[in-house]
């Protein structure tokens, strides 16, 4: 761990050790209630290494969500602390008017890393910011306003993307704008045709052709989705499903834009980007969260034919491209590069995904496995033959784990999903560890059933 320098120059009030409940208070008093905790007992934390995070009280967590997918290099990585500092010290901001070093830097090192064809970056501060501009960006380029996105989909919290968003969360009345056009994704859990794979013939993927032909002007200025959906429950649809639709988006002079904020930077494993794994060239990804392992920072990268006529005119971003958040995204991508991120999450992958389809087999109610490398999702059901989705129960597990030190995180438009998408610094020995525990967690709530 770096070492914390010049502690007598931080504001006391950060430094002074504050109890858990003088903490609650104040954001009782001050916060508003958008702002919230995931558990009953809300945890403290106030220091983590690796894949750990410790509360107030000194204990210990199995993070096994990565603070919510983000944290992917692991806490307090030397060299990723090392970065930051140094960029304090020389230069935290100045517009993006401005030329910098970091940003001009880590544009290029996008550029090394993106699938074929991609090399034109914008950096906002988000995922939502980041999909946002892109999708203004290639109606632009276009012309057309039809957007196509997944049911079941998360794409951000601004206006267009809670729009294009499907996930269940939504909690007032909110209508669909009129250029925003919904397919099915490929859940096979949960088929909305009623089918099975592979004997389905892909139904759920030719069924774009008839969303474009029926519910536009036979055009569409793109297809948004997620190779692996967050949000909406580790969803991971057979590789043949974004090449069936790759082909149908390109039929109709679409622009394919993969959302690689959750699925970026080699958390599928052997690849940096979800996408890579099913065949399909993207015309544009999206990235944000592991990006900057906590400092915030999004962005796109396009082919640059896309992006030479979205100018300053048309996007501003005041903190986007700021050199302390690409400093940071710099680090991130060294350190997956030099430690090979890319293989460990591939490795450790497999053997988490091996635990639990274990653990499936000893439960009955773990209904499915599914994902790949550091993004999984065990979905619970309160019945195999009905797959009634086991909402309360996963509370509950969440309860247990938190209390035994494991900390995992809930998704799926009935919250019945637990998602398991970690630091790539996680080891074996706490991959063993959290199967201990979830297994323990499983047998109390199964007991109820």
């Amino acid at each position: 761990m770096v070492n914390r320098v010049k502690d007598e120059l931080v504001p006391k009030d950060l430094t002074r050790k504050y109890s858990q409940k003088e903490i609650l208070e104040i954001e009782k008093k001050y916060l508003a209630p958008a702002v919230g905790h995931y558990y009953e007992d809300p945890v403290l934390f106030v220091d983590g290494e690796g894949a750990v995070l410790r509360d107030s009280a000194g204990k210990e967590y199995i993070d096994l969500f990565a603070g919510i997918c983000t944290t992917i290099t692991g806490y307090n990585h030397p060299k990723y602390v090392s970065t930051i500092q140094w960029q304090a010290e020389h230069l935290v901001y100045t517009s993006s008017l401005y030329s910098t070093i970091p940003y001009a830097v880590l544009v290029k090192r996008l550029a090394e890393i993106a699938p074929k064809g991609l090399s034109s970056s914008f950096i906002v501060n988000s995922g939502s910011e980041a999909n946002e501009a892109a999708l203004a960006m290639v109606r632009k380029h276009t012309g057309n306003p039809y957007i196509v996105a997944c049911q079941r989909a998360y794409h951000g919290r601004t206006t267009l993307t809670r729009e294009l968003s499907s996930a269940g969360w939504r909690t007032y009345p909110e209508a669909h704008p009129s250029g925003v056009r919904f397919t099915p994704y490929g859940y096979c859990y949960r088929c909305p045709f009623g089918k099975e794979h592979p004997g389905c013939g892909m139904e759920c993927a030719h069924y774009l052709r008839e969303v474009i032909r029926t519910q536009t002007n036979k055009a569409i200025a793109a297809f948004i989705a997620e190779p692996i959906q967050g949000v909406g429950g580790i969803v991971q649809p057979p590789a043949e499903y974004f090449q069936i639709v790759n082909e149908i988006v390109k039929e109709y002079n679409g622009i394919y834009i993969s959302d690689e904020v959750q699925t970026g930077f080699g958390r599928t494993g052997e690849k940096w980007w979800g996408i890579q794994h099913t065949g399909v060239e993207p015309d544009i990804i999206t990235l944000a969260k592991g990006f900057g392992n906590g400092i915030p920072i999004g962005g796109f990268i396009s082919r640059p034919e896309i992006a030479s006529g979205y100018t300053v005119t048309d996007a501003f971003a005041t903190f986007g491209g700021n050199p302390l958040s690409c400093a940071a995204a710099v680090a991130v991508i060294e350190i997956i590069k030099e430690e090979k991120y890319l293989e460990k999450a591939a490795k450790l992958g497999k053997l988490l995904k091996k635990n639990m389809e274990d653990l499936k087999v000893d439960h009955k109610i773990i209904g499915d496995v599914r994902g790949q490398g550091m993004m999984l999702g065990i979905e619970l059901v309160r019945d195999q033959a009905s797959k009634e989705p086991a909402t309360q129960e996963l509370l509950t597990i969440m309860e247990v784990c938190r209390m035994k030190g494991l900390l995992i995180g809930k998704g799926g438009l009935d919250n019945n999903v637990i998602r398991l998408q970690p630091p790539l610094e996680l080891t074996g020995e706490q991959i063993d560890q959290a199967y201990v525990i979830l297994g323990e967690a499983f047998s109390k709530v199964e007991k109820s059933l």
